[in-house]
């Protein structure tokens, strides 16, 4: 049998449960193509009982060949918050974990807590967009990637989400051949993994849930309606509110006016086509709602800083 690898998840309250199966599931299929236990994994608590996850549920010592040596990697597992039991206790077994050579790793919002055992220092990491705000006003030095998930050295951070599926077939990838990656993904019906390079939902397309029922509704027209764009007054019309009303919900939510924020939206579709499509200037034109190239490119170069041309060749 080859070596084996354990992982450890320390799970805080109101964690992702999503985050936590997403990390386990490509172990449990890896293990089961390989035909050994080749990997292991425990769950934690900080102290006392289970915590649950954010949708109610709880992971009741769920563990994978338990081994009581140092763990290989251990993942903090949070959801939206960095509400934790015992800081310093938390911080101590983290720093314990790193100085004695193991991976050190968070999820979602968690890795706001390795920045605070003070392990993210001089190094690269992400957070999920709706932490970043938060994380930058407290770690400003800290550097801060939009990309789904961050691998530097011993330290690997995740966005959350299917992010860290993402970030667990890359794991494997640097353990086993690539057969073995392809075959869990194909098990996994997912096509391929994304990489370190693709980031976090589109640009400016984010609100976080409790944004208002009308600006989601918003969001959502705007991402139906990218090649024929409403005007601001039907758009107003369609989700039930008065225009005024509508910038000013833009504004509070998103930075942006809704005329730049459609126009920015419609310029990142459009920059998804030239980056994974064949078709025609003028078709990814006419796909996003320019009715005239020259326009296009016009809008497209202030926003980008090169043509659509350009753009595209760079990245053939």
């Amino acid at each position: 049998m080859s070596a084996r690898s354990t992982f450890e998840f320390i799970l805080i309250d109101d964690f992702s449960m999503l985050s936590v199966v997403t990390a386990i599931e490509p172990l449990r299929v890896a293990n089961r193509i390989l035909g050994e236990d080749r990997y292991l994994w425990r769950v934690l608590y900080e102290t006392g009982d289970a915590p649950m996850a954010s949708n109610g549920l709880s992971l009741n010592d769920c563990r994978k060949g338990h081994n009581a040596t140092d763990p290989d990697y251990t993942f903090v597992c949070a959801g939206m918050h960095t509400k934790v039991r015992d800081p310093g206790r938390l911080s101590a077994t983290l720093n314990r974990r790193f100085n004695a050579g193991g991976v050190v790793g968070a999820v979602s919002l968690a890795p706001t807590l390795l920045a605070r055992a003070g392990l993210l220092d001089g190094r690269r990491s992400v957070i999920h967009w709706e932490g970043l705000a938060a994380f930058t006003e407290e770690f400003p030095e800290i550097e801060i990637s939009n990309g789904l998930f961050e691998i530097d050295g011993k330290i690997m951070t995740s966005c959350g989400g299917l992010a860290t599926l993402d970030l667990f077939l890359e794991i494997l990838k640097q353990d086993q051949e690539s057969w073995l990656v392809q075959a869990i993904a194909n098990q996994l019906h997912i096509g391929h993994a994304r990489n370190s390079n693709d980031v976090q939902n589109a640009g400016i397309f984010r609100l976080p849930v409790t944004a208002p029922k009308l600006m989601h509704k918003a969001i959502a027209l705007i991402d139906q309606t990218l090649s024929s764009p409403l005007t601001p007054e039907q758009m107003a019309t369609e989700i039930g509110t008065s225009r005024r009303t509508m910038d000013r919900k833009f504004l509070e939510f998103t930075g942006h006016s809704f005329s730049e924020f459609y126009l920015s939206r419609r310029l990142e579709e459009a920059r998804g086509l030239l980056r994974h499509s064949n078709i025609s200037m003028l078709d990814v034109a006419l796909a996003t709602g320019f009715r005239s190239g020259s326009y296009f490119s016009t809008q497209f170069k202030a926003t980008y800083g090169q043509s659509p041309r350009d753009y595209r060749k760079a990245r053939s």
